[in-house]
């Protein structure tokens, strides 16, 4: 259960990944609801077939509510954006569910009754269960025994389906847990491959080179036909087939950007606070009355203040002092110094707390937390050990996280003003190491009792307690419609003559962009960002239509064109495809006329013909991932470490990622210092291969897979 709510929100990532891994679809999932699917489309409405198998949109639905249900409790915002990527995550988890249910079926692979029952009982719960249940918590197996039979019996159905589906998810995690550990158990590196691996560690060489860069060549020296894109797409098919329709636009975007007007009616808006800020005896208070985006009142260091533009205002102002305005993204901000003193720039505790209430649930009375504080007390002093009175009476006991075991936790002076008040000022005080103390804490989480005591303290460092009032320097309605009758200009004369883009873009300064890859079931637009509207319109367009306006999240306007329709299987090169493989083309054909040029010198006469120098490059190795002085040049690495190209001999011309290179092995030698345990390299290469071999069969599997994906029928 969360105790103190900074100290939950350091862990808020980890506890909320496992959540939306292992317990998506449970939490406040109403199984029973019609959703947008059930009254509308009726019971076989499907999004997907999944090898025959089909994925209905009801339940789609659901886990996206779920999902986005832990990315609010976890803080995260659920922006349109968020969502889009939601649908997507949830999909292809949704696939892959449906993929592994028949690999699993077919390996005999699953959980049985005792192994489910053995899951909520014991002293070692499951992780999942822990979580689902106590909150991460560590509690009597009692009382987790208790609330089972309790979910079993419940007459409540949207309960009844809420646990139902959580032992589902619990199930098919423990099976999954059983392929990945059949997977891992199957790696093995052979010798052979170890071998090969050392060598290319061991061996080294030093060479020298020219690297002649492909600007020597210009543009005008090389010319790319459609004969020459269309020969090397056949002969590179895998790399240009597609399973699918799909299309490209250009665009333009309009963005909605605060006026001058704006930022005067910001300005004389904060510094109408100024007066009263400066008097202001209640600074948390005015803060939350009259801060677009409330920071709390906290002690900063004069490190941290100076990332601000008045920093040094700031800094040398007097307490009681308003410093501003001045902008901090976007916001006009004013600075109040409260007050000043010298704390530890960190501490670390260790603490036990017996709560009184949670939210607003009541769990113990103050005499009974007191008297189960004062069993602690006496305990610890008759010599139990702190980790046991953690486990036994901490109500912040969490198993799955190892510093709370302990009760332990290390704050930086930037956290105090997140900590409950009076811990934090314990915490912070001038009580030297040691100290201990048991104060009573009451806020809108929580409430109860902490007994802390001091471990290690930080250097002493000054700080500062600053206010900061904050106005959000934003685009009025006067302003958007100055900057959409601009953009409706723009899209009425593309429309009606769409081949006026370009020119029309740079006659209004604005960017032309490229977003390739739309699919009908595509919620993101590469660039754009979320936009069914837009996704649905590339879908009706004909090449060379022009849009009408996009309003996007972000506060942006795009106007577009349909550029490229690649249908299924080997695409047709036009828009941005076929500029990208035309100047990859023109790269390689340039790359023919320096080798040609210099085919058969030394290098001494390649680098003066072409006013450049001979470099070097020592203890060059095959498994590097670049080369001094060269960078990530695989085809040069490879003819190095060639055995048929011998010392000392200059190599043909290599044509790499960033220019022509001629190249001259100094030496190959052996690194001595290069020792062996084969069953070190063994281990460490299992380890690797095992951390990645579920995913990658897994992934195999998935694009195997017959999937038909049909959600732009109901979403686009």
């Amino acid at each position: 259960m969360a105790i103190i709510q900074n100290i939950r929100d350091k862990y808020a990532k980890i506890a909320g990944g496992v959540i939306v891994v292992a317990l998506v679809g449970f939490v406040l999932m109403d199984a029973t609801s019609g959703g947008r699917g059930g009254g509308l489309f009726g019971k076989s409405t499907k999004i997907a077939n999944v090898n025959g198998s089909k994925i209905d949109f009801k339940e789609y639905e659901s886990r996206i509510t779920a999902y986005e249900d832990q990315l609010k409790q976890q803080g995260q915002p659920t922006d349109e954006n968020t969502r889009a990527q939601a649908r997507d995550q949830v999909f292809n988890q949704m696939v892959l569910e449906k993929l592994m249910a028949d690999i699993n079926d077919k390996l005999g692979l699953t959980v049985t009754e005792s192994e489910m029952k053995e899951m909520f009982s014991g002293n070692n719960l499951d992780p999942m269960v822990m979580q689902a249940l106590t909150g991460g918590q560590q509690v009597d197996p009692a009382q987790v025994a208790a609330q089972v039979m309790q979910l079993e019996r419940t007459k409540d159905p949207k309960q009844k389906a809420q646990w139902e589906q959580f032992k589902t998810q619990l199930r098919e995690a423990k099976i999954q847990n059983k392929f990945s550990a059949m997977v891992a158990g199957s790696v093995y590196t052979p010798k052979f491959v170890l071998d090969d691996q050392h060598e290319g560690r061991a061996n080294n060489a030093t060479i020298s080179y020219v690297n002649l860069p492909f600007t020597l060549v210009s543009d005008d020296k090389v010319k790319v036909t459609d004969d020459d894109i269309n020969k090397y797409i056949q002969a590179h098919k895998k790399q240009f087939e597609s399973k699918e329709e799909t299309r490209a636009v250009e665009y333009v975007s309009f963005n909605i950007l605060p006026s001058k007007d704006d930022t005067a009616r910001v300005m004389t808006s904060i510094n109408a606070l100024r007066a009263d800020f400066a008097a202001a005896t209640d600074d948390e208070a005015f803060v939350k009355r009259n801060s677009d985006n409330p920071i709390p009142v906290a002690y900063q260091t004069n490190e941290a203040l100076q990332t601000l533009p008045n920093a040094a205002e700031i800094t040398s102002a007097a307490p009681g002092s308003v410093v501003g305005p001045f902008f901090v993204g976007e916001n006009v901000t004013l600075a109040k110094v409260v007050d000043r003193g010298s704390f530890p720039d960190s501490v670390k505790v260790r603490h036990i707390l017996v709560m009184t209430k949670q939210g607003p649930n009541a769990m113990r009375t103050d005499a009974q937390a007191q008297a189960r504080i004062d069993s602690v007390l006496a305990m610890e002093k008759a010599g139990v050990p702190f980790d046991s009175l953690v486990v036994r009476f901490s109500d912040d006991y969490n198993a799955q996280r190892p510093d709370a075991q302990k009760g332990e936790y290390e704050f930086p002076l930037s956290q105090k003003s997140g900590i409950s008040k009076e811990f934090g000022d314990f915490a912070f005080s001038s009580a030297a190491v040691g100290a201990t103390k048991v104060v009573k804490v009451d806020n809108q989480g929580y409430a109860g009792f902490h007994y802390i005591q001091i471990l290690k303290k930080g250097k002493e460092i000054s700080s500062s307690k600053i206010a900061f009032v904050g106005k959000q320097l934003s685009a009025d309605n006067n302003t958007y419609n100055a900057i959409y009758a601009k953009a409706s200009q723009f899209a009425q004369k593309i429309t009606t003559d769409p081949k006026a883009f370009d020119k029309e873009a740079l006659a209004n300064g604005l960017n032309k962009q490229n977003a390739g890859g739309i699919n009908q079931n595509s919620f993101i637009i590469p660039g754009v960002g979320a936009s069914n509207d837009m996704v649905r319109w590339v879908y009706n367009a004909k090449v060379g239509d022009a849009s009408q306006i996009f309003p996007l999240s972000g506060n942006r306007l795009v106007v577009a064109k349909l550029t490229e329709i690649n249908p299924k299987g080997i695409i047709k090169p036009t828009g941005a495809t076929k500029t990208a493989l035309e100047s990859y083309l023109k790269q390689q054909k340039k790359a023919q006329l320096l080798i040609d040029a210099n085919k058969g010198k030394g290098l001494d006469v390649i680098a003066q013909n072409n006013q450049l120098q001979i470099a070097t490059a020592d203890s060059v190795t095959f498994v590097a991932n670049s080369i001094q002085g060269i960078g990530n040049e695989p085809k040069v690495q490879g003819y190095i470490f060639n055995k048929n190209f011998k010392d000392n001999t200059v190599s043909p011309g290599i044509g790499g990622l960033n220019g022509v290179y001629f190249v001259l092995v100094n030496k190959r030698f052996v690194n001595a210092a290069m020792g062996r345990d084969l069953k070190t390299e063994r281990m460490m290469n299992d380890m690797m291969m095992k951390s990645n071999a579920t995913q990658m069969i897994m992934q195999s599997i998935r694009e195997s897979a017959d999937v038909k994906d049909m959600r732009s029928s109901l979403y686009n």
